[in-house]
């Protein structure tokens, strides 16, 4: 009896796995579909399957124990379709540090929470010191994401860039004062020169230019 039982619990087992198998692999199937839409910037519907696909991952990583790389995928990609829709609030989590927020564990989704940070601030500004003021929380943001990762190639490199652009955007306004401001120093009165100092080049008329190499006018042929 007792090995009856067992081998009925094994053969339950085995179609749970089976069918969660399945059910991964339609799942997975979604998630192209889905991805394939936003890369042809199709967006209409992509978010209900994406969220549809998060509640089975979701519920799988809880109570089944399948881990969360899938779950963290899918979240990532839902950010990523609303940053190409340009809906930055909808990523940033209403919080001091947004990208501190997020599980340091799904890098994706603190990068593109850090993109959404910067291009919300960038789309607010409104003069110099608030787009520098931006420059300096997208560079914080992708901080964050550099210190929890072992490498980011993609983050590495926003932030060198915003960098680069603070200290530029700096580097101009530091010549500015040096120069008198945006406009530059106030001109002076010109020195006075002699006739000799100038020296004006006339281009020659045809008939003074001759043959080069002799002193013979050039013939003309015909």
């Amino acid at each position: 009896m007792k090995g009856i039982t067992g081998y009925l619990s094994g053969a339950i087992v085995l179609m749970l796995l089976a069918g969660g198998g399945l059910v991964v692999s339609m799942l997975e199937g979604q998630i192209a579909e889905a991805q394939q839409s936003v890369t042809t910037s199709q967006y209409d519907g992509v978010e209900e399957t994406l969220d549809n696909v998060e509640w089975y991952f979701d519920y799988g990583t809880r109570l089944l124990g399948i881990g969360n790389g899938r779950l963290n995928d899918v979240r990532a990609r839902k950010a990523a379709l609303q940053y190409w829709q340009r809906q930055y609030g909808s990523i940033i989590p209403q919080q001091a540090n947004p990208v501190g927020a997020i599980a340091a564990d799904n890098l994706e989704l603190q990068l593109m929470v850090a993109n959404a940070v910067y291009r919300m601030g960038r789309a607010e500004a409104t003069d110099q010191a608030t787009t520098l003021q931006a420059i300096e929380t997208g560079i914080d943001a992708y901080d964050i994401v550099l210190r929890n990762a072992t490498r980011h190639e993609t983050a590495a490199y926003n932030y060198e860039y915003l960098v680069r652009l603070r200290d530029a955007i700096e580097e101009v306004d530091e010549l500015s004062e040096e120069e008198g401001g945006q406009f530059g120093a106030q001109g002076g009165a010109p020195e006075e020169a002699g006739a000799d100092d100038f020296k004006i080049r006339v281009p020659l008329e045809n008939e003074e230019m001759g043959n080069p190499g002799s002193g013979s006018p050039i013939q003309r042929q015909g």
